[in-house]
C-alpha cells in the first residue's frame, strides 16, 4: 500500500521574474484600492465631519492606509493563498505546512518583503526559490498546476 504523498509531483517554485510580474501586476490593483481609500477618506471628512482639507493627510490618514493595504494582502493570503496577480501567474502563497498562512505570518510577510526584495538575490541561490520574507515569515509560494482546457460546448442550433 502506498501513501498518496509519494504519487504527488514535487513542488515547483515561481522564479524570480514571476514573483516580480505578480508584483507589478498587483501594484496595479493596490493603486486602485489607494485612490479609492483617498476618495472615501475625503468624502466621509468632508460631509460627515465637515474637514476643510481637499486631499488627505495627517497620521490618521496613514495609519488607514496602512491598515487598508496591509488587509488587502492580509485577506487575500489568507482566503485563498492567491493576490490577482497570483491567480494569474498560477502562484499561491502557503505555510510550510501546506495550510494557509495564519495573520501573523501574513504580517510578518508585508512588512519584511520590502527588505527581502532588497535582497532577493538570494532567491536565484535557493534550491526552492525563497527570498528573505518567505523564509522570515515561514511561508512559501508554490506554482500550481496548468489546469487541462475544457472542451467547448456545442453550438446551440
Amino acid at each position: 500500500m502506498t501513501d498518496s504523498a509519494d504519487n504527488q509531483a514535487p513542488l515547483q517554485y515561481p522564479s524570480l521574474l514571476k514573483r516580480l510580474a505578480i508584483v507589478v501586476y498587483d501594484y496595479l490593483l493596490i493603486i486602485a484600492v489607494c485612490i479609492a481609500y483617498g476618495i472615501a477618506y475625503i468624502a466621509i471628512g468632508k460631509f460627515i465631519f465637515s474637514m476643510e482639507a481637499d486631499r488627505p493627510s495627517g497620521l490618521f490618514y496613514q495609519i488607514g492606509w496602512l491598515t487598508t493595504v496591509i488587509g488587502f494582502y492580509t485577506y487575500f493570503w489568507m482566503k485563498g493563498g492567491q493576490t490577482t496577480g497570483m491567480r494569474a501567474w498560477r502562484v499561491k502563497i502557503t505555510g510550510l505546512d501546506g495550510n494557509s498562512p495564519r495573520l501573523s505570518q501574513c504580517v510578518i510577510r508585508f512588512f519584511v518583503s520590502p527588505f527581502g526584495w532588497l535582497l532577493c538575490l538570494s532567491a536565484l541561490f535557493d534550491k526552492n526559490k525563497q527570498c528573505l520574507h518567505d523564509k522570515l515569515s515561514k511561508t512559501q509560494l508554490i506554482l500550481l498546476p496548468k489546469e487541462k482546457k475544457k472542451k467547448p460546448l456545442p453550438p446551440l442550433r
